[in-house]
């Protein structure tokens, strides 16, 4: 082959690496273009999927009646256990022939009888620890079972006690911004201030076949439908709570959100939903099978809600 065709074979193989460049980077864009359009879609799903579960997350049941039946703390007793193994020491030891030897005998003897000498005050030290432990779970134990004792009979500032202790209850940022509670005896009504319809995406997400990511507007009555469910999820959330660590048959909710009053042409605090939850019933659902606003219908409740429209404003089940 002359020079000319080994020019033109070499010319051959640089484009024919070039454009198996292009190929696989053109193929890496593609599967970029389609991983991310993926993890688009997943993150979506994700997000809404979380809007709607909100109640499948409860906080952890506190047994009221076994925190009263709790035996008292036992109180602990002065004992000899150092003294005692001390004195065991010194009545199995028998000088070994090394120990004679080396002359180490006398040493061991007088360690041992140290040992023997500093044994009451480590017995009396581990009694003063153990009976400080002692009062102070005696300090507790009377404190848990004077409260339990007061929720059990409905008292109105144990449940205040409770609620004010546990106002994690509003520590999730998908129930809302805040959450006030009216207590009575063996009566309590939440009114969490849920997010604005806001917290629902405007759009949808979906891959299509060619990998790529398609976002369309959401529609109306889907975007409304959604709401819903969240808006209820919260106050199944809310209501599973209350019963996870208060012993009461029943609580009210009432999901409060900023809605315009079109008299005044301002947003304002509106209650949007109001439930009676019953705690057999509640207990008897299925939380993680259960469709939020579909549950509602076992419970008496408040709400005026067109898929159209999405929510209005109503009048709670509890004036207070």
């Amino acid at each position: 082959m002359g020079w000319k065709g080994t020019l033109r074979s070499v010319n051959a193989a640089i484009r024919a690496a070039e454009r198996d460049a292009q190929r696989r980077h053109k193929q890496a864009v593609k599967e970029q273009i389609s991983n991310d359009a993926a993890e688009a879609v997943t993150g979506w799903k994700e997000y809404t999927d979380n809007l709607v579960s909100v109640h499948t997350n409860l906080a952890e049941s506190i047994n009221w009646t076994s925190i009263l039946n709790q035996p008292r703390p036992i109180e602990p007793k002065l004992n000899t256990h150092h003294l005692d193994a001390a004195q065991e020491q010194i009545k199995n030891y028998k000088p070994g022939f090394f120990d004679f030897l080396r002359g180490g005998q006398t040493r061991i003897v007088r360690r041992l009888n140290e040992a023997l000498k500093e044994a009451p005050e480590q017995d009396r030290l581990d009694f003063e620890t153990a009976h400080y432990e002692y009062l102070n779970a005696l300090e507790e134990w009377e404190v848990d079972r004077n409260l339990a004792d007061r929720l059990l009979a409905g008292d109105a500032n144990a449940i205040k006690e409770v609620i004010s202790e546990l106002q994690s209850l509003s520590d999730e940022a998908l129930i809302g911004s805040a959450i006030s509670f009216v207590i009575e005896d063996n009566f309590i009504h939440a009114k969490p201030e849920v997010h604005s319809d806001e917290i629902i995406p405007s759009f949808r997400r979906k891959q299509l076949a060619s990998g790529r990511l398609s976002e369309t507007k959401m529609p109306a009555g889907q975007f409304n439908e959604l709401y819903q469910d969240y808006v209820c999820s919260v106050a199944l959330k809310i209501g599973g709570d209350l019963f996870q660590i208060l012993p009461l048959e029943e609580v009210y909710v009432t999901c409060q959100t900023h809605m315009l009053n079109t008299k005044t042409g301002y947003k304002e605090l509106t209650p949007i939903l109001s439930v009676q939850f019953v705690r057999p019933t509640f207990l008897s659902l299925n939380l993680s099978q259960i469709d939020p606003s579909d549950s509602l219908g076992n419970f008496n409740h408040v709400i005026n809600f067109k898929k159209t429209k999405g929510f209005a404003a109503i009048t709670p089940l509890k004036a207070d």
